[in-house]
């Protein structure tokens, strides 16, 4: 049985670190100064050093409302998820900054689109599909981890991550 405790994030540890920077899909889900939700797939994700904050790309053509939800209110929920296993978990977490996306993001959004056309080929969808997601221009949000979740499917979802269920998505 998992403990719950307060005291959760930051940090996340390295294996979930590997897991979120991979060919994960990632979904971005904002609201407005009203609550009206919105929801967009990120392009490229990256923890920082010691695990307590991290970047997510979005592309500013798909991403136009929810980058706006996020300077009314800026808070993010990231739900990061392996399509062939069904692996997932949820971050959350104030905006501590938005900013226009360089060559560093677009290089990290190019090789995160190629890492997530291999996890959608092993479910038949075709690599040329995904390898046309739109990345460019794109923002960056950084965001402090305040909060992870457990979403795998299965009798542990929605349990708050623990120091001691961390690595057991």
């Amino acid at each position: 049985m998992l403990r719950l405790v307060a005291e959760l994030y930051p940090p996340l540890p390295q294996e979930l670190v590997a897991f979120a920077e991979g060919g994960v899909s990632i979904l971005v889900g904002t609201a407005s100064a009203k609550h009206e939700p919105d929801c967009v797939r990120g392009m490229g994700l990256r923890i920082w050093p010691g695990g307590a904050k991290l970047t997510v790309i979005l592309p500013i053509v798909t991403g136009e409302t929810s980058i706006a939800n996020l300077r009314e209110n800026p808070r993010l929920a990231l739900t990061i998820s392996h399509i062939p296993s069904h692996r997932t978990m949820q971050v959350k977490g104030p905006v501590i900054a938005i900013r226009d996306g360089g060559q560093e993001e677009l290089e990290l959004g190019v090789a995160y689109r190629a890492k997530f056309s291999e996890d959608l080929a092993f479910v038949g969808q075709p690599p040329a599909n995904t390898l046309r997601l739109g990345i460019w221009p794109c923002v960056a949000v950084d965001i402090e981890i305040a909060v992870a979740f457990v979403q795998t499917p299965g009798p542990q979802a929605g349990i708050k991550l623990t120091p001691e269920s961390r690595g057991s998505l």
